[in-house]
């Protein structure tokens, strides 16, 4: 008789996994509970930022906007450039990190979701509500999750550890199935969001009749 467990374990992921990720499909299945951690810790973050970072002491705030270059001057390549550059670096640098128990990638969700929120309080004070949806969703979808999922992956790298120091599982292998992941699914879809983030968003904000910040 078939171990539940088991059957579970090896459960064909659904169509829609099956047709984004096509052979890397298995291992983003095995990733959703990490995954949805994840997605839950970046939402709650996210709207504590919203509602929570005028609580913040200003020299804060500033101090972290002061770390962010200013790109007014600068050309649409590089800023494209730049905004690769930074989500593939800094992302895979913190997936690295998962390998210390899972607990680092979480850190780096909650930070991100309170900023995203936090800078989309300011933001709706500014230029109002509709047009912080205008400027953040567009890339938004397609480069948070491809974020989360790599740091989904990071946490993976976590268990992985812990399993493997009981003999129950390869580390190696959740490595190289991790690295896989990045270099050919999650790679590309940060290069598709900033795409996205130099055409599409500047253009729905123009059509939208908002003037761009």
């Amino acid at each position: 008789m078939q171990n539940p467990n088991m059957a579970t374990e090896t459960r064909r992921p659904p169509f829609f996994v099956r047709f984004f990720f096509k052979s890397h499909a298995q291992y983003v299945w095995e990733l959703r509970v990490p995954f949805m951690v994840c997605l839950s810790l970046f939402f709650v973050s996210l709207l504590c930022g919203f509602f929570l970072g005028n609580l913040l002491p200003t020299d804060v705030l500033e101090e972290v906007l002061g770390s962010i270059p200013e790109m007014e001057d600068w050309s649409l390549p590089f800023i494209f450039v730049y905004i690769i550059v930074n989500n593939v670096y800094k992302s895979f640098i913190w997936m690295l990190l998962g390998i210390a128990l899972g607990i680092l990638p979480l850190l780096f969700v909650m930070i991100n979701g309170f900023f995203v929120g936090w800078i989309s309080y300011t933001t709706s004070l500014k230029h109002g509500f509709f047009f912080t949806v205008a400027a953040l969703l567009p890339h938004g979808v397609v480069e948070i999750p491809a974020i989360l999922l790599s740091m989904a992956a990071g946490m993976g790298l976590g268990f992985k550890l812990v399993k493997s120091l009981r003999r129950q599982g390869s580390l190696k292998q959740e490595l190289r199935s991790a690295l896989s992941l990045y270099v050919f699914r999650i790679v590309p879809l940060l290069v598709l969001a900033a795409v996205l983030e130099v055409t599409l968003t500047p253009l729905i904000i123009y059509l939208l009749g908002f003037k761009a910040i």
